[in-house]
């Protein structure tokens, strides 16, 4: 019947009442009679209505001991917590890039608030009396808000890749809600009430989280992730934990239903002694890899530096290979280099068995998918991955296992290929460490890739340039930009007679410069101008004194905007020079050095047998009536160029341009079998060239052209004509004067291509004729029978056969004198054909029997 302890004070209602939660330790005195204990509590601002837990009873020392056994749990529970938030908070000022150890601090740290209240006695208001019930429930509700997040991200911070981010992100978005709810109820509201019925709905948010971070744990453990057996160790103690005290704490359970209650703090120490080992064995393998670091990038630096030093790129290729399986401790290696010109990646070399090389589609396989995008690929398991291609395994009966594959980029972001390492080394896959060991590498291989090949590069370029300084007939000379001789070629060592070494003979370069006293006063005036200037035909000063006879062009050099020097080019024009030269402008190259390797005079006079072709355009004259002065030598310049191509690809000689005329040999100075079938092949490619010219012409405006071609074969005379300064190879003869005359036939009968008899009968069986006539053509005493190539103007059909006996039946007719016959054969070929030689055998016929031709025959007659 007597108050013997006292907490607070009992009100009406929540506002009057003051509380005071702490445990009570009370002392009952007893004889042995039966003791009525009675509880009085006001519980207005909570939502339960009770004590907590059933008191407590036993004799003094049992429960001081009991006591003290308590005590020695909150002791050394919270004592664990100061030091592993200290630990876990050294660690991360030590690695700012840890966040996990600063996210385990802040859990910890967060902890021993809900600890404090919620252990033997309570803490908080031990320490600070003067809280209110508010104040403590504010603090224990946010604390344990934050003590949860904290873990949870905790657990994502330790294991990323095993982590579902969207299901975290959205339980740490409901805990940050959850916060501000109570905030608002606790500090603006002053709601305990609500807030306590908020706090266990949040429980089960929480063990959403708890099951979560479970999750994330055994996902580690499977994959077997540093540190996640421990952690899943500790984790199902904290679970547990976490799980009697929410049932205790929201009245689920009795707290004395529970058995081992007790063991709740030993299942935490539990938990914090599994992630003392979790960042000890993060500190000790961040340790072993910042060793392991500088042990690779010593490794690296000497590696790359004997990369480096490689400027033969199959030999680079080979050591880059070589180097990459050591970095990162794989098997094999390879290198891909892309292949612009057939979009490949192809490899050259390839650790392993001796393959050969290795090419396939640029977007093929897992190579061609980095190569594309540029991303490194890391996969665990090639043969499960659809990408991987197997046939490079089954030709050489490796087994892929894991596959680490970085693309390689030259310094202005080319893609130049793909490096990948194939199994890890003791069977685990490729990490984070390796991806970036690897990319910087492929970063350090690439320069020396683009330096290797800028070396072999510039190493072809000077061999090519030299060879080609070697190699030219020209003498070229270098000056510096203080117009000293720099460097010259073996031509102009022996065009300017200069005995020593062009490297080392200052004498001679002196004496070079102080022989040509007027070249030197142009090279100085043309640094002021920077203009090119050639000097046609004039006189240099060899080194020994004679006088040369060449053509100089003197050429500025500059660089990226800067005079370096000047370049002269020197062509010998010497007679032996001249003829050669004269030479290549009217024979194919093959015949020049034919002529120039008989020693006879074969160029200065000789008798040959050859065919003469003489090729004319129609109507020149009145077309250029209509044309101006560039138009009519833009339409001889597109003319000419197939027409010397004509006569280049049949083996023909051109010997001149005459106006609107062109004259081509064929047989000299050398004949040959095919010379009147080669003539005959280039007439009728020179019409056929004209044809394809006409409908462009047509499109333009512009009438059509026609060519009328005269083909001659006999007796000729050949060789160079003219003053040693300048000469021509051409022919004369009588057969020169028949081809121009049959040219000038083709425009009376109205034909391409007319040839002499000889002609005819050389192309017998190669191009189809017909006999056109039998004339005397002027300047030329003897008779001559001429005839048509039919076929000639592009048509090959039957009716130029059938044109061709009629024809030969009117020839016939005229020979027997029968001019009636004659003049209804021909009379009938020009109805049918319009053919321009039967019109001049009509008419001869027609004359022969009395009757004119008709008016507009005026020109035929």
């Amino acid at each position: 019947g007597r108050t013997v302890s006292q907490r607070g004070e009992i009100g009406t209602d929540a506002t009057t009442t003051k509380t005071y939660a702490r445990s009570h330790q009370v002392l009952i005195e007893s004889r042995g009679q039966p003791i009525k204990i009675a509880v009085r509590m006001a519980t207005w601002a909570h939502r339960d209505n009770g004590i907590e837990a059933s008191p407590v009873l036993g004799r003094e020392a049992a429960m001081t001991e009991w006591a003290g056994f308590k005590w020695s749990q909150e002791f050394l529970f919270h004592i664990s917590l100061v030091l592993l938030t200290t630990y876990a908070l050294v660690v991360f000022l030590f690695r700012r890039d840890d966040r996990a150890s600063l996210y385990f601090a802040a859990t910890c740290f967060a902890f021993q608030i809900p600890s404090a209240i919620f252990g033997y006695d309570n803490l908080l208001l031990m320490a600070f009396p003067s809280f209110g019930f508010g104040t403590m429930l504010t603090m224990l509700y946010l604390s344990g808000i934050a003590s949860i997040v904290g873990f949870l991200s905790y657990a994502r911070a330790l294991y990323p890749l095993e982590t579902p981010q969207l299901w975290v992100k959205t339980l740490l978005a409901v805990f940050a809600m959850a916060a501000l709810a109570q905030v608002w109820l606790l500090i603006r509201q002053r709601d305990t009430l609500t807030a306590s019925y908020l706090y266990s709905g949040i429980m089960i948010v929480t063990m959403l989280a708890l099951a979560t971070m479970i999750f994330i744990v055994i996902r580690a453990c499977l994959r077997q992730r540093d540190g996640a057996v421990m952690f899943l160790i500790g984790m199902v103690f904290f679970a547990g934990m976490i799980l009697i005290l929410a049932l205790i704490a929201n009245g689920i359970v009795p707290r004395n239903a529970v058995p081992g209650i007790d063991l709740t703090t030993y299942g935490m120490l539990m938990l914090l002694f599994t992630h003392i080992v979790i960042l000890a064995e993060r500190w000790s393998v961040a340790m072993d890899e910042a060793r392991q670091t500088n042990s690779d990038l010593r490794s690296l630096l000497d590696l790359s530096s004997s990369v480096v030093s490689e400027m033969q790129l199959a030999k680079l290729l080979e050591k880059i290979v070589g180097v990459a399986s050591r970095i990162v401790h794989a098997e094999r290696s390879s290198l891909f280099l892309h292949d612009p010109s057939r979009d490949e990646l192809w490899s050259l070399v390839a650790e392993g068995d001796n393959v050969d090389e290795i090419r396939f589609p640029a977007g093929s396989g897992i190579a061609g998918e980095v190569f594309r995008s540029g991303q490194a690929v890391n996969v665990d398991d090639a043969y499960a991955d659809p990408r991987f291609n197997r046939s490079v395994d089954d030709a050489t009966g490796f087994r892929t296992r894991s596959i680490l594959t970085i693309p390689v980029r030259a310094r202005d972001g080319r893609k130049l290929g793909v490096m990948q390492a194939l199994n890890r080394e003791r069977g685990s896959a490729f990490d984070s460490g390796d991806i970036e060991r690897m990319s910087a590498f492929a970063a350090q291989a690439a320069i020396s890739i683009e330096n290797a090949t800028l070396f072999s590069e510039v190493v072809t370029s000077r061999n090519y340039s030299e060879s080609i300084l070697r190699s030219m007939s020209s003498g070229v000379v270098t000056f510096d930009p203080q117009l000293r001789v720099a460097r010259y070629n073996l031509a102009a060592r022996r065009i300017l007679r200069m005995p020593g070494d062009p490297e080392t003979d200052v004498e001679t370069r002196y004496s070079l410069q102080a022989n040509n006293a007027a070249l030197m006063a142009e090279i100085v005036a043309l640094r002021t101008s920077e203009q090119a200037k050639t000097f046609l035909d004039i006189e240099l000063i060899a080194a020994d004194g004679t006088a040369i006879s060449a053509n100089v062009s003197v050429i500025p050099l500059v660089s990226e905007g800067a005079e370096v020097g000047i370049l002269i080019l020197i062509e010998d024009i010497s007679e032996g020079k001249r003829l050669q030269g004269a030479m290549r402008r009217f024979m194919p190259q093959k015949v020049v050095d034919q002529v120039l390797d008989r020693p006879d005079e074969l160029l200065f006079g000789s008798a040959c047998r050859a065919s003469v072709l003489f090729a004319d355009i129609r109507d020149f004259t009145s077309m250029t009536e209509k044309l101006t002065p560039r138009e009519t030598v833009d339409m001889l310049n597109e003319v000419f160029t197939d027409l010397f191509e004509a006569v280049a690809s049949t083996d023909g000689i051109l010997d001149k341009y005459i106006g609107d005329a062109v004259m081509a040999v064929y047989g000299v100075p050398f004949a040959a079998e095919r010379d009147a079938i080669n003539s005959v092949d280039a007439a009728i490619t020179m019409v056929k060239m004209i044809a394809a010219i006409n409908p462009g012409r047509r499109t333009r405006g512009l009438s059509d052209l026609r060519l009328g071609v005269g083909i001659a074969t006999g007796d000729v005379v050949a060789g160079t004509i003219g003053s040693p300064k300048r000469m021509d190879y051409t022919v004369i003869g009588d057969s020169v004067n028949l081809a121009a005359r049959l040219q000038d036939l083709t425009k009376i009968y109205g034909i391409a291509i007319i040839v002499c008899a000889e002609t005819a009968a050389r192309i017998a069986g190669m191009h189809s004729v017909r006999e056109l006539d039998y004339i005397r053509v002027r300047g030329r005493e003897a008779a001559e029978r001429i005839y048509e190539v039919v076929g000639s103007s592009g048509e090959n059909s039957p009716g130029h056969h059938d044109l061709a006996e009629r024809y030969a039946a009117g020839r016939a007719s005229l020979a027997r004198r029968d001019w009636v016959e004659a003049a209804s054969v021909f009379d009938r070929l020009v109805t049918d054909y319009a053919d321009g030689p039967s019109r001049l055998m009509l008419a001869r016929a027609r004359a022969a029997i009395g009757v004119p031709p008709p008016d507009d025959w005026d020109g035929v007659w």
